[in-house]
């Protein structure tokens, strides 16, 4: 997982830092929560979608949480029942209707050479309306999708090779104003769609583990690990995606930034000799690398870049450790 700083400076102004601002005024508020913890890991610790307490046939059991930190539900790639996936009490899951609304995860993949689409959760009924998120192996991609009533959906695909046997964290936010953005791993907008006209209404057939759950075999199935995964009114903010991205490793942070005579320098905690790579973006939506070869020195990591030519009214700087 790469773990990423981010700087925010709009050089239009007196070099003022601060949190980025999201797409929506109405701020996000916590309405489900499963972090398949404790003896009752299926429950819902925030409302009241609880999930279906396994069965004795049961092949939903648990593993180690992100970051090593509590546990995990692990599901079967296969399906072939009700017990190979948590289905959830759907009566009492929040229905965005037309308002925003956040949804972020974490998931785990085992690098075993499959190319099967991986099925992380379904609150879309076989496609009808609702949320869904699944992970393409034959294209790589990972897979966000909102429908509505008759055949409009946003759509979201990230190119992304999850199958590495690494967390990762997906947070998805959906504003019917300005649409749909994923962010995987926590920094910048990785994908996105339009905003669709029409309710969002999660369906009465809704489960996590899989998708297209239609009680037959050959349905796909996560085959692998999910972890805390959330649902909240509103969207989420940069820096409330920043934190729930950002429980695995800590965080690499910015300590400083300076602008004058059109140089901006950013300076970082560092051992000396690690290497570093910077990033650089207008708007959140495209990143792209200044330097892969950034290598800290005695007193930690330093970063000049020259704007002089040209000064944009946001740039926005992230540090990554190299793959």
């Amino acid at each position: 997982m790469i773990t990423t700083a981010l700087a925010r400076v709009p050089l239009l102004a007196l070099l003022t830092l601060g949190p980025i601002i999201g797409a929506s005024l109405q701020a996000a508020e916590l309405k489900h929560f499963w972090d398949f913890e404790g003896e009752t890991w299926w429950l819902d610790k925030e409302g009241l979608a609880h999930g279906d307490e396994p069965g004795e046939s049961s092949t939903i059991t648990t593993g180690s949480g992100a970051g090593g930190v509590g546990t995990s539900m692990v599901c079967q790639a296969s399906v072939s029942g009700g017990d190979d996936h948590l289905v959830l009490d759907s009566a009492e899951l929040y229905d965005p209707g037309d308002e925003a609304f956040s949804i972020a995860y974490w998931v785990r993949l085992p690098d075993d050479s499959s190319s099967d689409p991986r099925g992380i959760f379904d609150f879309s009924g076989n496609g009808r309306d609702g949320v869904q998120s699944l992970y393409i192996g034959t294209t790589g991609e990972l897979a966000f999708r909102i429908d509505f009533p008759g055949s409009g959906f946003s759509l979201a695909k990230i190119p992304a090779d999850l199958e590495d046997g690494e967390w990762h964290s997906v947070v998805a936010t959906y504003d019917p104003a300005t649409g749909l953005e994923v962010h995987l791993d926590g920094f910048g907008v990785d994908g996105s769609a339009a905003p669709v006209a029409g309710l969002v209404s999660m369906d009465s057939s809704c489960y996590i583990g899989s998708f297209n759950f239609t009680g037959q075999p050959g349905t796909k199935g996560l085959g692998g690990n999910i972890d805390d995964l959330a649902i909240y009114s509103g969207v989420l903010d940069e820096e409330e995606i920043r934190q729930l991205s950002t429980r695995q490793k800590p965080e690499i942070q910015i300590d400083s930034v300076s602008y004058e005579s059109g140089v901006m320098e950013i300076t970082w905690a560092a051992q000396e000799g690690e290497l570093f790579s910077v990033w650089w973006s207008g708007a959140l939506a495209d990143w792209s690398e200044l330097n892969d070869e950034v290598e800290a020195g005695p007193d930690g990591g330093r970063f000049e870049v020259d704007l002089s030519g040209s000064m944009p009214e946001r740039y926005f700087l992230q540090v990554r450790r190299p793959e």
